[in-house]
């Protein structure tokens, strides 16, 4: 018996140790391997996604790839080797992390695939992360060497980009399997059309087959059906254009995929019946198809037949129509006489809009009639609400007409109207002339009755200003790869609202000390109620504000042309007098430094909430400085420039001083110095560099004060009180840095958490900048276990020989006076 029982507990033994062989881990280390015939896999931290090998059809033919972990059916994501399989025999294949690289290797040694990343010399510091978004990552701890979102196969997952960037040469499309049974790259191919309107565009071994109609709102014309499932999100720029989705239900399971026959297919995981449920399969019809109905011809599957020409036009070869062949499409009834006064525009509505051969930002609809009436080779212009002005110069193809009311974008196809639609009386004519001759001299007299009532009161001077700025709006800040021409400045009509003094005045109770809610060196901000009860921040300027007119204009351009939620939505302007407002939407719970550095109210913000806001305003630096159309310097980083909306989201404010790099540009210098030094980085402070870095560094000193609650206060020798930099320091230098944790929030915190965090913003505080991570750094370090670097001692003491002035820090619902700085 006792014999028995030694031999099941050796037994039990064994296989606890074979078990514990293979550890379900989310990282691949330098020198560790996945091993195929040990059944090695990484899942990820929540258990969502697993890599490892799978054979799929009849097994003869290995890959490695990406699934979801806890759905029983296999159901496969990303492949790494899908065009170069391992082939039988497969017991020694296994994937390895050496050199820096991931690495593929058969049952010979033979290297398969890899990631294939430069590695600098001595560079071993690389681990591969499985993250819970199904992105397999190859990070040194500080950025991401390479990630699989970079790479995808059939499936796009949410938060992964379809798109392409001309200057870094590089592709994200979707290709179909070969077949059911077989991942190798398909003849099919869904990818971002390299127009400038942003529509995806499905080929058929590199021919055209389907177009889902330009970016519309939120989504396409021809996939509305998930318009309000999905959340779309189309980013362009000069050299690079990018889609990506996200699910508005953050547990919801989804994937697009485009399967071996070309159609496009969306997938949603029921977990009540356990299984994968097919929402949308697209080309949904015929008129999906390229040209079906030729140039000017218009689809509608509902239709029999279904082409039919536009108003105004009809079919080219009559009698191919008839035998249902539309190829040669539709021609004018009256030829267009170029610069006839007699032309106007049909209005179309609920159709996919067909590819433009120009794209612009105008003002409002009206700009852009203007701009295709004016050119005689424009056949139809649509104007979406975004400010986006589509024309056509030439053909017009692949109309189609939708269902459900899908697109809210008009198209209107401009048509010759014939002068002769019926002879009217001579009497009845000269009766109209002398009307029209009437109203003309009364209409006279009143425009310039009306033109010295303006002048009396100023108001020609505001309409004056106005232009101005909407022409600094169109040559300074236009859309980059967008060439300025005639009437440009008008497009910012709808970039920058100029509100009226008067409603101002009654908004806030003519700036009634009630509803004062600040004041600063610039002036004072207002609350205010508009008339359809949308609640406002007036930052009314004084005409002694040493903001002047240049960072007026900065603040007002800039913050019009930027929109993400975590920046403060800009409302508008006022101009008027001697008046100069800037208009934003009112921030209920005033800014950041209202809390964390008041003894009374910084124990309602937890440790959660604080992180959370921690990750809100790295979000909003990143889209600044990478994710935005335009490249921004912010420059004045601050906890009182940080404000809280209701769910206390943080929302970056105040971009009066901020600055706008080019593409290729990394630094610049200045010889004014502007911001709040307490926040300056050391390059700024001292020699008037600055670049993305800076803001990194001012990002690092908040991070430390929403941790501790305490201000960072300026030291110009080593024998000053130390400030928050130089005490952070010191206690993780002594292995102390627990000591910095404001004790309101000890015990909410988990301690390696908030121990990373002080490390990451010791790290922001770098004296030399190169050595700063970057934002999307920050954000991947904050947001998943990954390796954070040790940090270097950060500069702790100030000197110059500058003069120290007091400067104010403005915020938009709450302004206070900081410490004194250095300008």
């Amino acid at each position: 018996m006792k014999i028995l029982l030694a031999d099941l507990l050796l037994l039990f033994l064994y296989f606890y140790l074979v078990s514990c062989n293979n550890i379900r881990s989310d990282a691949l280390l330098p020198g560790s391997l996945l091993s195929f015939s040990a059944g090695d896999t990484l899942v990820s931290k929540l258990g969502k996604f697993e890599l490892g090998f799978f054979c799929p059809g009849n097994c003869d033919k290995l890959f490695i790839g990406i699934w979801y972990s806890n759905i029983k059916t296999k159901t496969v994501v990303w492949i790494a080797n899908r065009d170069n399989p391992i082939r039988p025999p497969f017991n020694n294949s296994h994937l390895e992390l050496t050199d820096g690289n991931l690495q593929l290797l058969d049952t010979l040694k033979i290297r398969v695939w890899s990631t294939n990343v430069s590695i600098a010399s001595k560079e071993d510091g690389n681990r591969a992360v499985l993250l819970d978004s199904g992105n397999l990552v190859l990070t040194n701890g500080i950025e991401i060497k390479w990630q699989s979102f970079d790479y995808p196969t059939d499936t796009w997952l949410p938060g992964a980009r379809i798109g392409f960037d001309k200057s870094k040469n590089t592709l994200q499309k979707l290709t179909s399997w070969r077949n059911l049974n077989d991942p190798v790259t398909g003849k099919y191919s869904l990818q971002l059309d390299k127009n400038q309107n942003g529509e995806l565009v499905l080929l058929d071994n590199r021919v055209e087959n389907w177009r889902s109609g330009p970016w519309d709102e939120g989504g396409f014309a021809s996939l509305a059906e998930i318009k309000g499932v999905f959340n779309f999100s189309y980013d362009p720029t000069k050299d690079s254009k990018y889609i990506t989705y996200n699910v508005f239900g953050e547990s919801d399971i989804s994937r697009i995929v485009l399967d071996s026959q070309g159609l496009i297919r969306v997938w949603f995981w029921s977990k009540d019946d356990q299984k994968w449920l097919l929402v949308l399969l697209g080309p949904a019809d015929s008129c999906d198809r390229i040209n079906i109905c030729g140039s000017f011809g218009i689809c509608d599957i509902n239709s029999a037949p279904p082409c039919e020409c536009l108003q105004g036009y009809e079919p080219k070869y009559k009698l191919d129509w008839d035998i249902n062949d539309y190829s040669g499409g539709c021609v004018r009834k009256t030829p267009m006489q170029c610069g006839s006064k007699n032309v106007g525009f049909v209005h179309i509505q609920n159709v996919k809009l067909p590819a433009s051969s120009e794209s612009m930002l105008v003002g409002n609809d009206q700009i852009c009639e203007y701009i295709c009436l004016s050119n005689c080779s424009c056949n139809a212009y649509a104007y979406s609400s975004g400010g986006q002005c589509l024309l056509w110069n030439g053909n017009v193809f692949d109309l189609k007409r939708l269902r459900n009311n899908s697109s809210q974008v008009e198209f209107n196809l401009k048509l010759f109207e014939s002068s002769n639609k019926g002879k009217k009386k001579p009497l009845l004519v000269a009766l109209a002339a002398s009307i029209t001759s009437a109203i003309f001299v009364c209409g006279t007299c009143c425009y310039f009755l009306w033109r010295r009532h303006l002048r009396e009161k100023g108001i020609l001077r505001k309409k004056k200003f106005r232009e101005m700025l909407l022409a600094e709006l169109a040559t300074n800040l236009a859309k980059p790869g967008h060439s300025s021409n005639k009437g440009q400045e008008k497009k910012s009509d709808i970039e920058l609202k100029f509100f009226e003094l008067h409603d101002l005045k009654v908004a806030t109770d003519n700036f009634s000390l009630d509803n004062k809610l600040g004041e600063g060196g610039f002036g004072a901000v207002f609350k205010g109620q508009l008339p359809d009860g949308q609640q406002i921040a007036v930052k009314r300027l004084s005409t002694q504000s040493r903001q002047g007119i240049s960072e007026f204009k900065t603040e007002a351009l800039l913050i019009a042309k930027l929109q993400h939620r975590n920046l403060v939505r800009f409302l508008g302007c006022c101009v008027e007098d001697e008046e100069k407002m800037l208009i934003y939407e009112y921030m209920p719970n005033k800014s950041l430094d209202y809390f964390i550095f008041d003894e009374s109210k910084k124990s309602l913000l937890d440790w959660k909430k604080r992180h959370e806001i921690i990750i809100g305003i790295a979000r909003g630096i990143l889209y600044l400085h990478q994710d935005s159309r335009l490249k921004i310097i912010h420059r004045d980083l601050k906890a009182s420039n940080i404000l809280l909306d209701e769910d206390m989201n943080p929302k970056i404010s105040d971009f009066g001083t901020a600055r706008i790099f080019s593409g290729n540009q990394n630094e610049a210098k200045t010889l004014r110095v502007v911001g709040t030094y307490a926040y300056m980085s050391p390059e700024y402070a001292l020699a008037g560099l600055f670049s993305v870095k800076s803001d990194v560094f001012s990002f690092g000193v908040m991070l430390l004060e929403v941790i501790s609650g305490k201000k960072n206060r300026i030291s110009y020798n080593s024998d000053s009180p130390p400030n928050l930099i130089r005490q952070a320091w010191e206690l993780w230098n002594d292995g102390k840095a627990f000591e910095l944790i404001d004790p309101t929030i000890v015990d909410s915190c988990p301690n390696e958490e908030v121990l990373r965090c002080i490390q990451i913003g010791l790290l922001c505080l770098h004296i030399d900048a190169a050595h700063r991570p970057t934002m999307s750094s920050i954000l991947f370090m904050l947001s998943n276990e990954a390796t954070v670097p040790s940090p270097k001692q950060p500069l702790i003491t100030l000197t110059s020989n500058l003069n120290t002035t007091e400067t104010t820090s403005s915020s938009i619902n709450e302004v206070t006076i900081t410490a004194p700085d250095v300008r």
